[in-house]
């Protein structure tokens, strides 16, 4: 091999070392977030003392039993929840980004956030339940769940008769978005206070519903779609290319598309029925990962979901020390995402997406 060939792999093998190096680093955070905020919340409880508790109880050694509930049934759990939708979001949001080659779309872009507010309002103002006999919360993630796909469907369903291009499935998804939100806007008018406060913390997303009964599910969802769509990461590269560009090197760009919408539809779906519609997670996530470790979906599908993973539990943290009761998270998200993201694309360079 020449000296040039040796130059070029060695620069090869040390870029691929940092971008593992970023992944391994952002991992270790969110980790290391999850026991920080086992020592926030409205129960006092320093840090030290809640990973003892935390502790404690993983080797069955509980002897301060009040703090192991706060510690063990309220805050593992939400952060565990954390991890999982924070990293969900981001990932969705980076596979958004390269089916639609827009570095503003995200996971909520083809209107999934409204279909699942609207069936949340539908479940929290009129009671009503796709599933008969069935009410309170499960009712309200069921019509969530189900509305939050029929923007995706409808989509499937027009390109089945006129090809779309990207542009087009966003513009589709944009009309959806105001339909349904227009819709919402109506019921919640008639609402009582209570309700409105309900459908309120719905909108901007809270982690506070994340319990052991409803975690492993979400859990399962998340891992049962992100792990198949990481093994198509070299198909999705291609797309970056345009999709006449892909058709020639044998990845039909659109079905392609059309089967990783759906699978990030039904993720963002299952996940955003639990904790409502969290935002900017799946917007910046993608962008602070390839920043750092380039559009090569290998690396930026992990990278951002360990972003998204450690920025969510820290939101999270921050949203439960505001305030006597705490706040949603979401609100601190787009607090927060909101500026970083006006700083990322100020900054970004147009070599990110190339």
């Amino acid at each position: 091999m020449s000296d040039g060939g040796d130059v070029f792999l060695a620069d090869y093998l040390r870029s691929s070392r940092k971008k593992v190096v970023f992944i391994i680093v952002m991992t270790i955070a969110a980790v290391g977030a999850v026991l920080l905020t086992l020592g926030f919340g409205v129960y006092t409880i320093s840090i030290p003392d809640a990973i003892s508790v935390f502790w404690n109880h993983v080797t069955g050694q509980v002897s301060w039993v009040k703090a192991d509930h706060y510690v063990w049934d309220v805050r593992f759990p939400r952060a565990l929840g954390a991890l999982v939708v924070g990293a969900g979001l981001a990932f969705a949001g980076a596979i958004m980004q390269n089916d639609m080659r827009n570095p503003l779309a995200e996971p909520y872009t083809m209107g999934i956030a409204s279909g699942a507010f609207l069936g949340a309002v539908l479940s929290l103002v009129l009671g009503f339940s796709l599933i008969p006999g069935l009410s309170g919360d499960w009712a309200t993630v069921i019509n969530a769940f189900v509305f939050s796909v029929i923007p995706t469907v409808v989509i499937m369903i027009v390109s089945q008769f006129r090809k779309m291009t990207p542009t087009a499935m966003i513009l589709v998804g944009i009309a959806l978005l105001f339909l349904f939100s227009s819709i919402s806007q109506v019921l919640m008018v008639t609402a009582p206070a209570e309700t409105l406060a309900d459908a309120y913390n719905w909108r901007v997303g809270t982690l506070s519903k994340v319990t052991w009964d409803n975690l492993p599910i979400m859990a399962a969802i998340v891992a049962a779609i992100c792990i198949p769509l990481y093994f198509l990461s070299s198909k999705l590269d291609v797309m970056y290319l345009g999709d006449r560009a892909a058709s020639t090197l044998g990845v039909n760009a659109n079905r392609l598309r059309l089967i990783t919408m759906l699978l990030v539809s039904l993720m963002t779906g299952a996940v955003v029925s639990f904790t409502g519609t969290i935002g900017f997670i799946g917007l910046v996530g993608p962008h602070v990962a390839r920043i750092l470790v380039g559009s090569k979906n290998r690396y930026l599908l992990p990278a951002s979901a360990a972003f998204g993973a450690a920025f969510l539990i820290l939101a999270d943290t921050l949203a439960k020390v505001c305030g006597p009761s705490g706040l949603p998270v979401g609100v601190i998200s787009a607090m927060v995402g909101g500026p970083l993201f006006i700083y990322i694309l100020v900054r970004q360079k147009k070599s990110a997406w190339a």
